[in-house]
């Protein structure tokens, strides 16, 4: 008996919770429900009217640059400031700024006034530079130009930190153009094209391509690129796009060069040049590089940084040997300029004591060589290679 009570009170607790449980989920139905409601009712309430009409008949109505339709004209707009256009050729265009506030209809009555036809130019960005048939004479953007003559046109829009855009437009008289364009962010943006093509492109250290290559989403600041083309000499490239601009290489790659070599003595040491790093390693050799100013960094742990500008000659040699100290000594890491082998003064020594078996081979020879920059001790035959 005890136990049927017992069960009895729980039914009668499951049935009571039921009723509670469904108008709970009522409940929320009703406030989501009531939400969206009020969000409608309050989107209907951000929006107005615009309506657009002329004393001169039918026109066409553009929201910024877009175009609306014809007069008349009556459509429902969000709330805020907007630049109108109403155009009919053989008429001046009118312009105006208007204001469009909620459950509020604001009417344009256009009075247009008779005109011999412009072109009108909006871009993004506002400044951009227009010039028409390739000619000096510049105009800021937005601008209106009339009493242009009969013809076609070239027209070039400039922007800092933007992709030049180029197009063509042919006015005749009385027809009014508007004529929108948004120029690209050059942001990111980078280049590079060689003489001849189909160059390895390595841009800081890192192999992306061959020529002509176009590359976007390049962090800004200050790049390296290396252009690599067998037969032809190696070819650095520093460029800067820390203020937006687009990198822009263009290469006219040199059949002369000289094989430029830095020897270090340290196999940790890490070698820069132009900016671009290479390493670790304790010899560097590239080649043949173009002629040219090259600026070099070379660093190693523990041991005093070596940066120094160097020559490459249009030949001979560019061969250079780096003393790196240790950072506790006075005396200061050097770079200094050396000569190949074959100009030292022991390898000509022991030509010429191989030669000196052969006078006669050995004397043809001296007649045909010269001088030599080095120090050569008394004695020695001098042979100059061919």
């Amino acid at each position: 008996m005890a136990a049927t009570s017992a069960t009895l009170r729980s039914d009668w607790r499951l049935n009571a919770t039921m009723p509670i449980r469904a108008f709970i989920h009522i409940a929320r139905i009703l406030c989501v429900t009531l939400f969206l409601l009020s969000a409608s009712a309050q989107a209907g309430d951000a929006r107005g009217t615009l309506s657009v009409d002329t004393d001169k008949g039918i026109a066409e109505v553009y929201l910024g640059t877009k175009s609306l339709g014809d007069t008349p004209l009556t459509i429902d707009l969000d709330t805020g400031s907007y630049t109108i256009r109403v155009l009919k050729d053989g008429y001046e265009p009118f312009v105006r700024k208007i204001q469009i506030r909620a459950k509020t209809t604001t009417p344009v009555s256009a009075r247009l006034f008779e005109g011999k036809g412009t072109v009108e130019f909006v871009v993004d960005p506002a400044g951009a530079k227009l010039s028409l048939n390739n000619k000096d004479d510049t105009w800021p953007t937005p601008v209106r130009l009339r009493d242009l003559d009969e013809g076609k046109y070239t027209y070039t829009l400039t922007a800092p930190g933007h992709e030049t855009e180029k197009g063509k437009f042919t006015f005749k008289r009385g027809k009014n153009l508007l004529i929108a364009r948004d120029l690209i962010s050059s942001a990111g943006m980078v280049t590079v094209e060689s003489r001849p093509s189909d160059a390895l492109v390595i841009l800081d250290g890192e192999q992306v391509g061959q020529t002509p290559l176009s590359l976007e989403d390049v962090p800004g600041g200050e790049h390296t690129v290396q252009l690599v083309k067998r037969g032809y000499a190696t070819v650095f490239r520093r460029f800067d796009t820390s203020d937006g601009s687009k990198g822009e290489v263009e290469v006219r790659l040199p059949k002369r060069g000289v094989p430029l070599s830095v020897r270090t003595g340290n196999k940790a040491s890490e070698l820069s040049i132009e900016g671009m790093e290479f390493g670790p390693e304790s010899s560097f050799r590239f080649g043949p590089v173009e002629r040219g100013r090259y600026t070099l960094i070379i660093s190693a742990p523990d041991r005093k940084t070596i940066e120094k500008s160097i020559d490459v000659p249009v030949t001979g040699t560019a061969i250079y040997k780096a003393n790196l100290k240790p950072t506790g000594q006075p005396k200061a890491s050097t770079l200094v300029k050396t000569q190949p082998f074959y100009r030292h003064w022991l390898f000509y020594t022991a030509i010429g004591t191989a030669a000196a078996a052969g006078t006669t081979t050995a004397i043809l020879l001296a007649s045909k060589g010269g001088g030599s920059s080095d120090s050569i001790p008394n004695g020695d035959i001098l042979i100059k290679l061919p």
